[in-house]
């Protein structure tokens, strides 16, 4: 990647990551962001474990949706969201353990997938507000994992 492309995503991602932070210093926001989460891929799989499947099919399903680059992306992509009042980790992983269990490619790089993943959470069409950040989203995202 060029340096200038670095500069340019490095700042649009510190934008959209703090821009909330910066502006509403709630506690939800704050006790987030010092909280630990666990994987993307250990979080599916504990949601399809307590769905019934066995803790060793319940791991490969995971890990098969989601591979380690994925995993990273998913869980900066879910901090964001969250951040952004979108959609809550909590959703976004109902929603990945629904696609684990139907095996669908997931494409979070694609606008179109995220809001399609978004509507389908929501159960309703998005806002333009709303658009407009998954547009900048999936740009960033396109450009760090190219």
């Amino acid at each position: 990647m060029h340096t200038q492309n670095f500069i340019t995503v490095t700042l649009i991602i510190t934008g959209l990551a703090l821009t909330p932070i910066m502006g509403d210093t709630s506690e939800r926001k704050i006790s987030y962001s010092k909280a630990y989460h666990p994987s993307v891929v250990s979080s599916i799989a504990k949601i399809l474990h307590n769905r019934g499947l066995d803790e060793d099919a319940a791991e490969l399903i995971a890990s098969e949706l989601v591979s380690e680059k994925e995993n990273t992306l998913l869980a900066m992509m879910m901090h964001i969201l969250e951040n952004h009042d979108i959609v809550t980790r909590d959703e976004v992983l109902a929603y990945l353990s629904q696609a684990a269990l139907h095996k669908q490619k997931l494409d979070f790089r694609s606008y179109d997938h995220l809001i399609g993943m978004v509507e389908k959470i929501r159960q309703k069409p998005t806002d333009e507000s709303t658009r407009k950040k998954l547009k900048d989203l999936a740009k960033v995202t396109r450009q760090l994992f190219a």
